[in-house]
């Protein structure tokens, strides 16, 4: 996990990293339990080997994502650079990752693809990925329309994850779907609190104590019941009054929208990680 200095603070990528362990039921910080279903919301696993590597493998939530078609998922660049396909699967249709996830259904991945355009902590910090067979949608999994709407400041949504509950991120992360009521700030806004960001990036900050955490990267800031920020960065401590940092989908519609075709098996040019 690479990070660099802001205003006395450490800026990082919010993925959780594979010597968390799991269980607890604590709330994203600042946040609560998710009490209504959210069926666009996924957990991208990876497969870990538990005991500090030297048990039995199992599979472990690393960051969210959000379902846009039959087969296609939108999540966070970083979530999937340099990673291994064959050791990655999505969770679909709970808020409870409990008992290996037992009460959703898992996927496994045909496929993913990275925006070219990618630089760790600076831009594009958005990716899809294609799942071996159909999601079967009910009541429990649904896909959300992603957004082509520019969100200013001001803007009240709704960030869901299983990341971290506490502002430092050690122990575990929660087995039940958490979430929160952020607002989103003006760029300018956002620079003036420290954070370095672009364009093509949204941000949200409503109060000291509230906000994204390690986990929750890739999952979805919805706005206005559209997929409008993937959850891209953050501070090493969550929730202490720096703004958070999203990939503003509306900047990657086009993007999205011609990778995420599903006539076929696949693009005709395999994207990474096949």
């Amino acid at each position: 996990m690479i990070s660099l200095s802001c205003i006395g603070a450490w800026i990082v990528l919010l993925t959780v990293g594979c010597s968390v362990t799991h269980a607890d039921d604590s709330k994203i910080v600042g946040g609560m339990t998710a009490n209504e279903r959210i069926p666009y919301q996924i957990s991208l696993q990876v497969l870990v080997s538990s005991f500090f590597g030297f048990g039995p493998k199992r599979w472990m939530h690393n960051c969210g994502g959000s379902i846009v078609n039959e087969y296609y998922v939108v999540t966070a660049a970083h979530c999937l650079d340099g990673m291994d396909i064959n050791r990655m699967s999505i969770v679909a249709g709970t808020n409870d990752l409990r008992n290996d996830s037992s009460k959703g259904t898992r996927y496994f991945l045909e496929s993913y693809m990275i925006h070219p355009d990618y630089i760790e902590l600076n831009r594009s910090d958005i990716g899809v990925m294609r799942v071996k067979e159909a999601f079967t949608f009910n009541e429990n999994v649904q896909p959300i329309r992603y957004s082509s709407d520019f969100v200013g400041g001001g803007v009240t949504c709704l960030l869901t994850g299983w990341g971290y509950t506490m502002p430092i991120r050690v122990g575990s992360t929660p087995k039940d779907l958490q979430e929160a009521e952020l607002t989103t700030i003006t760029n300018d806004q956002c620079r003036e609190r420290g954070m370095p960001v672009n364009p093509t990036e949204i941000c949200t900050f409503t109060r000291v104590g509230q906000g994204a955490c390690g986990g929750d990267s890739g999952g979805p800031l919805v706005c206005n019941n559209q997929l409008s920020g993937v959850v891209s960065y953050g501070t090493r401590y969550c929730g202490i009054g720096v703004p958070d940092v999203y990939t503003r989908v509306s900047e990657f519609d086009s993007w999205i929208q011609e990778n995420t075709q599903t006539s076929g098996s696949s693009s005709d040019t395999p994207p990474a990680g096949e």
